[in-house]
């Protein structure tokens, strides 16, 4: 009987044991496939992708017509038609006109003020030959002791005279002449014409007001060709020159079509002297652009950039580039699982992508650095953009560029419209 009770109880103790081992198995084993995981798992890779970095300077911009004319009145008037704003107009063509009753009435006394002047003055340019004839003649007579000399006093006082009411009536004639061609001036400025191709951007009076001379009618502008004006930082401003090429983004077009928004241009201008805004020296700079579609209208807003360096070639985090003693290195991952410092040429940075030149190639896998609370927002992988796609500018302030991400919600990258 107590024989039997210590089979059972060895029994279990045996059992106990048993499982104790195997559950202590079980438990090293799972601790080590967890480690090997982790450390398998702690190293991140990305292969390097062909694109361009893209350095600039970035502003705030308004969208001004290139050409543009304000048209007022040459006279008084009272406006019977203007050319209501958005009408596309071509040079030499009616845009205004006014009431031309009263400059009518006035042109026809002009008329007849210039015809009466005429005849006065031919009348003085007769008298002014017959004195000129009495006095030779009586010049002859006084030689020849047939006229004496009162005569011929009387006779050179007359030719002055004549000479004097000549002068008087030419002046008369000159000063109608004025009047007239002032009265003909006015009587054709009841039309007035566009001095353009363009459109009508606004009017400043309506059909039936009156107006006084150089009185402000309407705005002409052509919006082919418009430039985006912006204020430069000082601190900017020494990057910035004239024909450097530059990319403006209209929000307000590319909500209605990706790509749409997104023009190039080129810095026309840049101010030679800042001015004060808000304690701060700006500079004005402006860029042209193409506007033969028409999207682009006086008054709207654009996020601008001037494109002030670039560079291409195969584009890695600059996280994962490292500089000793002058030298750039990245860490690659080789086919065996071990990581080898590499050495490369680079190119242009952002801050945020380095242009790699030489030491790698596009089927490595360059190694990341681990995770830290603060470079977690940097760890996106890059991946190549779709055929034609433009690529997303890193938003580092005073930089933009183009990584290998696809475009989503970022500025225009590549492409664009002229």
């Amino acid at each position: 009987m107590v024989k039997s009770r210590t089979k059972v109880v060895l029994s279990i103790l045996l059992v106990v044991v048993a499982g104790l081992a195997t559950t202590g198995y079980i438990l090293v084993f799972q601790n080590e496939s967890n480690s090997s995981v982790a450390e398998e798992s702690s190293i991140r890779t990305v292969a390097p992708v062909e694109g361009n970095v893209r350095i600039g300077v970035d502003s705030f911009a308004i969208v001004e017509p290139i050409e543009s004319r304000t048209l007022r009145s040459r006279s008084s008037g009272i406006v019977t038609y203007i050319a209501p704003a958005g009408t596309v107009v071509s040079e030499g063509s009616e845009v205004a006109r006014f009431d031309a009753s009263d400059l009518e009435s006035r042109l026809r006394r002009a008329e007849l003020d210039l015809a009466d002047a005429e005849l006065s003055h031919e009348r003085a340019m007769r008298a002014l030959d017959r004195a000129q004839r009495e006095l030779s003649d009586t010049q002859r007579l006084f030689d020849a002791g047939a006229a004496t000399g009162e005569q011929l006093a009387a006779r050179e006082e007359s030719l002055y005279q004549a000479e004097y009411a000549e002068q008087s009536a030419s002046i008369s004639l000159q000063r109608r002449i004025l009047d007239h061609e002032s009265a003909m001036d006015e009587f054709e400025s009841r039309v007035v014409r566009a001095p353009l191709n363009g459109v009508v951007t606004s009017t400043a009076v309506s059909r039936g007001d009156s107006v006084g001379t150089n009185g402000e009618l309407l705005t002409i502008s052509d919006t082919s060709r418009v430039r985006l004006v912006a204020d430069i930082d000082e601190y900017d401003i020494g990057r910035v020159a004239t024909d450097m090429r530059a990319q403006a983004r209209i929000d307000a077009l590319e909500w209605m079509e990706p790509g749409l928004g997104t023009f190039n241009g080129v810095v026309d201008s840049v101010s030679p002297s800042a001015r004060i805004v808000s304690n701060i020296s700006v500079f004005t700079v402006t860029v042209r652009f193409q506007n033969a579609e028409g999207l682009l209208r006086p008054g709207m807003t654009a996020d601008l950039t001037i494109l002030t360096a670039a560079d291409s070639g195969l584009l890695v985090p600059s996280s994962a580039v490292s500089t000793v003693r002058d030298r750039t290195y990245v860490d690659t991952l080789l086919d065996d699982g071990t990581v080898e410092p590499r050495r490369v040429t680079v190119g242009l940075s952002d801050g945020a992508h380095v242009v790699v030149h030489e030491g790698l190639d596009v089927d490595d896998l360059v190694v990341l650095p681990e995770i830290g609370a603060i470079d977690a927002l940097n760890a996106a992988p890059l991946t190549p953009p779709e055929p034609g796609q433009s690529l997303i500018p890193i938003s580092v302030p005073g930089t933009s560029s183009s990584a290998g991400a696809p475009a989503s919600g970022g500025g225009g990258g590549g492409g664009g419209r002229q």
